[in-house]
């Protein structure tokens, strides 16, 4: 039986349920990372700087900082909630710095929509377009009693840079954005040209595998240990973008 609906009704319905759940994984990330986290030990210099693009709470950093822990960490979020949590949060390591601004194709300002269901804020949702921003939600199968009146979206405007911008020399790229992935690497090819960082990348397509397949990546899936070639596919997250230098110094399928 899957419980998971009606835990979320409690979220959505009972004072605090929401705020302890998230504050316990919060606590336990870095021992509960993702399987599929376990290929930085590989794909990630030793001391290199990985760059974390859609942070949330910060599971993916703790997950770095556990298999990486000499890395330096350049986080990008957002959703002005979720940034400031960052902060706060990490602000006594000097080796993880956390960005408040979008990142896309081409700098601006853009709007940001933050779904919130009863009382639990799902910021871990949150879009660059209202669709992406409720489409798991408007799954009524996500959630116990589900009922659409109760599902509100924040809109709010921020800050757009491209990743080249920054100017950055990476070992690693992850990238999570609800639907922005494409976007946020068209504004990245100088980056992944210049510095050919793995590439970490949530529910890849093959529009995202096209565009870096010019740059020299092709795509893998890390599972038991290994890199196996091919997109993910549910439930696994992550395609692992790896180039030939990569492929000589991790750990393939044969």
């Amino acid at each position: 039986m899957n419980l998971k609906p009606f835990a979320r009704f409690a979220y959505a319905n009972v004072p605090g349920v929401a705020t302890i759940r998230f504050a316990l994984m919060d606590a336990t990330a870095s021992y509960l990372a993702k399987s599929e986290y376990k290929g930085t030990f590989w794909a990630a210099g030793s001391d290199g700087l990985i760059i974390d693009i859609g942070a949330n709470r910060g599971q993916s950093i703790s997950a770095f900082k556990r298999f990486r822990p000499q890395s330096s960490v350049v986080a990008f979020e957002p959703e002005p909630a979720s940034a400031e949590r960052l902060k706060l949060r990490f602000k006594r390591d000097p080796s993880i710095s956390i960005f408040s601004c979008a990142l896309g194709a081409k700098p601006g300002i853009i709007s940001f929509f933050v779904p919130s269901y009863g009382r639990w804020g799902c910021d871990g949702m949150a879009a660059t377009t209202r669709e992406s921003a409720t489409e798991w939600l408007n799954d009524p199968g996500r959630m116990f009693h589900f009922d659409r009146t109760r599902l509100t979206v924040n809109e709010y405007q921020v800050e757009c840079r491209t990743l080249d911008s920054f100017a950055m020399a990476p070992s690693l790229i992850k990238v999570h954005a609800q639907g922005a992935e494409l976007d946020i690497l068209q504004g990245a090819k100088d980056t992944l040209r210049q510095h050919s960082p793995a590439l970490m990348c949530a529910f890849a397509s093959h529009e995202i595998s096209q565009l870096v397949s010019r740059l020299g990546y092709r795509p893998h899936v890390f599972q038991r240990g290994h890199f196996i070639g091919g997109l993910a596919k549910r439930p696994i997250t992550f395609t692992w973008y790896l180039t030939d230098v990569h492929r000589r110094l991790v750990p393939l399928a044969s």
